[in-house]
C-alpha cells in the first residue's frame, strides 16, 4: 500500500512537471490558447497531485529524488509565472498604446499567473 501511494504521487508529480514544461514552451511561443488549455490541465493535475500527497506516509519527505523533483516543479512554476507576467505586461503596454481592451480570457490568464497555484 505504501509503495502504491508513493508511485501514484511520483507519477502525479511527473505529470505536473511535464505540463509546466509545455507551459514554458507555450509562453515562449506566446500561444494564449495553448496556455489556457494547459492551465486547465494543470488544475486537474494539481488536484491529482494533492490527492496523491494526502495518501502518503510522512516519510516520503526524506526521499532526496522526490525533494529534488518538488524543488524543480516549484522553480518551473515560479519561472513560468515571471515569464508570463513579462509577456502579459509587454502585451498590455502594446494594447494600451492601441487603446484595445483585454479580453475576458486574457484577464483570467493574468489573474492565474498573479496568484500561482503552488
Amino acid at each position: 500500500m505504501k509503495e502504491d501511494s508513493f508511485n501514484e504521487f511520483t507519477l502525479a508529480l511527473e505529470a505536473y512537471e511535464s505540463l509546466l514544461h509545455a507551459e514554458t514552451q507555450a509562453i515562449a511561443a506566446k500561444h494564449l490558447d495553448t496556455i489556457e488549455d494547459i492551465l486547465s490541465k494543470k488544475d486537474n493535475s494539481l488536484n491529482l497531485l494533492v490527492s496523491a500527497k494526502e495518501h502518503l506516509q510522512s516519510d516520503y519527505q526524506v526521499d532526496a529524488e522526490i525533494n529534488s523533483q518538488v524543488e524543480r516543479v516549484l522553480q518551473l512554476q515560479q519561472r513560468n509565472t515571471k515569464a508570463f507576467n513579462k509577456f502579459f505586461n509587454e502585451r498590455s503596454r502594446k494594447e494600451k498604446g492601441l487603446k484595445e481592451k483585454l479580453s475576458t480570457s486574457d484577464l483570467r490568464l493574468k489573474r492565474t499567473y498573479q496568484y500561482p497555484s503552488l
